[in-house]
């Protein structure tokens, strides 16, 4: 898929990790919608884009209901016509052990949130995709503060394989981008996300996989 022209929708758009990935993409020409549901932050990643030569939308969710979430996307669908790049970051955090009476967790309901959140706005780019008619890409990425002992590997790659699976018949590849070893901070591992994302936007048989990000 050529990058330039292409809408390209990132999630956590006003995290750090989003604001370097939408820079990118739009120093390569695509349009970018950042989503977000904490406005400040939004607007500072948005402006940060504003010398680029794609152009930008920053859209603000009230929150991550289903209402929300479809209504981002029909605002997109208007503005820009479709979609052609979905690039949704994991927001979950670390899941402990099963034998740590130390710290308060209430695992399930956070990891059922966290699931729905990512389930449902991957399902509603896949049908905006669809309704556009031409091939599609869908990135799955763990947040770049997680390592690789966190539930968000597990999860990304299990999700990767079956929407692959199930989207192929629609045109639309599904890929994943994990971190491979524990790294701080500014380590620049954001650049190896940002890296690998273009691969995947780019290469037309990238689709079920994963690849690592070592910083």
């Amino acid at each position: 898929m050529k990058i330039d022209s292409a809408v390209v929708v990132i999630t956590a758009g006003g995290s750090p990790s989003g604001r370097a990935m939408a820079e990118h993409f739009c120093s390569l020409g695509a349009n970018v919608v950042l989503l977000d549901t904490e406005w400040p932050a939004l607007r500072l990643s948005a402006d940060q884009c504003r010398d680029y030569l794609g152009r930008v939308q920053p859209i603000c969710l009230a929150d991550h209901e289903p209402d929300s979430i479809h209504d981002a996307f029909t605002q997109v669908t208007q503005l820009f016509g479709g979609i052609d790049v979905l690039i949704n970051h994991w927001q979950g955090d670390v899941l402990p052990s099963l034998f740590d009476r130390q710290k308060h967790y209430d695992g399930p309901k956070t990891l059922s949130d966290t699931t729905s959140q990512y389930f449902l706005v991957v399902q509603r780019a896949a049908e905006c995709m669809q309704q556009r008619g031409t091939p599609g890409v869908i990135i799955n990425v763990a947040g770049t503060h997680l390592t690789p002992d966190t539930v968000a590997n597990a999860m990304i790659g299990g999700l990767t394989q079956r929407w692959a699976k199930e989207l192929s018949a629609l045109k639309i590849r599904v890929g994943g981008i994990v971190p491979r070893h524990r790294h701080q901070a500014n380590s620049g591992i954001d650049d190896e996300f940002i890296r690998n994302a273009e691969y995947i936007v780019s290469n037309d048989s990238f689709n079920g996989r994963l690849l690592e990000a070592s910083g």
